[in-house]
């Protein structure tokens, strides 16, 4: 383990954190909050500042940095991030205690979406609102990207950063240089949330807020600025604006990358592509069947049950309509694509596309060897040969995420009601849906939870953004070996 190096990249990304913050300070300065609304903020990128210069002053001889080196560093960062993160929040006051300032940091650094906060007109003050959906602006593509395109000694091997930081069964490239990559990704990433804030802007959303929500949309985090989440919002429009963009941010975006430069035969040449629109079709179609007698309107209904699909589907957890009322049946649909998630290289949690699709060939092949033993039946995913050690890394993590997953659930249920209620935050915090996950009915405010269930709930928050392995890892004595 290079720790040399570890250390000095840290001090990186706190440097970069500590200009991260400047905005929402610029914000509570322009409306004039109060100081000690401020002073959170002057703290945090106080303390970013000096312990990342002092952390990143001097640069390691020894520059190796491998796999290794790449999965700790993603999990500390985030850790690091989210603990710095709830400074502004502690400091104002404005957040009930630590604990609950933590959850709200992780929460929107890992693009969940889930709050111990009341929503209500004027529940923060406009820099710290800032602040909360800038969090998830920041952890919805992954601020580590940075490091590696302001990091030449990592060179090529920043894909390891990369490969841990892009949750996935792979992560591709779209140029031979790592750097460019991201300069790529973040160009189109900023851009979309740019036409996301201006087609809201043109529904009559205001600035700030189009701002705002254009942040949860592009993070698929979902934090509400409003009590009735999109639904408060009375237009036809600005609801069709949201589910589509979900439904855009959850795909790859080295694919929007090729529909951007004009690759459209290879763009609709990806199977996993093909899978998530049609996974997204059916269920729409599903739904739409399921609810049919509750609505008299079909464009309404088509309108409600595309926005709640696109939103459990890319895991962003925005709403328009009490899906509560739905019949049983139209939960476990919305279940099923919550599970699924969106495509790799998005910015949606989940499984993943790729990997339901794995699984289901994986099915589809054993059927067909349990038919002819004798015959080679490989898997073939994206025209590729999928080779042994992929598949058994599938399917080893399914195995992990349900492990850990009914840890999670079996703890929570020490602190909760009933079941429901602690699937409910167990499936919010792994699959980072946030507070739209309450399909076996209305969740337990998150509020009202012990510490000990908000702390386990940041670890899963966490580890749902990360795909569990790197976080596993810190606890693994072999990872802190020197080499």
């Amino acid at each position: 383990m290079n720790f040399g190096m570890i250390r000095y990249l840290l001090g990186r990304i706190l440097l970069i954190l500590s200009a991260l913050l400047l905005p929402a300070l610029i914000i509570g300065l322009a409306f004039r909050e109060p100081f000690r609304i401020l002073l959170g903020f002057i703290v945090a990128i106080a303390f970013c500042a000096g312990l990342g210069f002092l952390m990143a002053r001097n640069k390691p001889q020894n520059e190796d940095f491998y796999a290794r080196e790449g999965l700790v560093l993603v999990a500390l960062a985030w850790i690091m991030v989210s603990v710095i993160g709830a400074i502004p929040f502690v400091l104002s006051g404005s957040v009930p205690s630590v604990v609950d300032a933590l959850f709200e940091s992780t929460s929107g650094f890992t693009t969940t979406g889930a709050s111990v906060l009341n929503i209500v007109p004027g529940f923060l003050p406009k820099s710290l609102m800032f602040w909360r959906n800038f969090t998830m602006f920041i952890g919805g593509m992954g601020f580590l990207f940075f490091i590696i395109s302001l990091q030449p000694a990592i060179g090529s091997r920043g894909i390891f950063i990369m490969r841990a930081e892009s949750p996935g069964p792979g992560s591709g490239k779209l140029e031979s240089r790592v750097s460019k990559t991201i300069y790529i990704l973040y160009a189109i990433y900023i851009s979309l949330i740019l036409i996301v804030a201006v087609l809201l802007r043109i529904g009559k959303v205001g600035w700030f807020d189009s701002f705002l929500l254009a942040f949860g949309v592009a993070g698929t985090g979902g934090f509400d600025i409003l009590p009735q989440s999109i639904g408060a919002y009375d237009s036809q429009f600005v609801r069709m604006v949201v589910a589509i963009a979900m439904a855009v941010f959850g795909m790859s975006f080295n694919l929007i990358y090729l529909l951007v430069i004009g690759k459209f035969k290879q763009f609709f040449k990806s199977e996993e592509l093909r899978w998530y629109l049609s996974i997204m079709v059916v269920a729409v179609l599903l739904v739409g069947i399921t609810v049919f007698p509750l609505y008299t309107n079909i464009k309404t209904l088509f309108q409600d049950v595309f926005f709640t699909t696109s939103s459990m589907m890319t895991t962003t957890g925005y709403s328009t309509v009490d899906f509560h009322k739905w019949p049983t049946f139209a939960h476990v649909i919305l279940l099923f694509v919550m599970f699924s998630g969106g495509m790799t290289g998005s910015t949606a949690s989940g499984l993943k596309i790729a990997r339901i699709m794995h699984f289901g060939k994986s099915i589809k092949q054993e059927l067909r060897r349990m038919l002819s033993p004798e015959r080679a039946l490989p898997i073939v995913i994206e025209g590729k040969q999928i080779n042994d050690r992929t598949q058994r890394g599938s399917t080893f993590y399914l195995i992990t995420y349900l492990s850990v997953f009914l840890i999670i659930l079996g703890l929570i249920s020490l602190d909760t009601q009933n079941f429901a209620s602690a699937f409910n935050a167990t499936i919010a915090t792994l699959n980072n849906v946030g507070h739209g996950s309450d399909l076996l009915g209305p969740a337990m405010p998150y509020s009202e939870m012990s510490v000990a269930s908000k702390l386990l709930m940041c670890i899963s928050m966490l580890m749902g953004r990360l795909e569990i392995y790197p976080v596993l890892l810190l606890l693994f004595p072999a990872t802190w070996r020197k080499t």
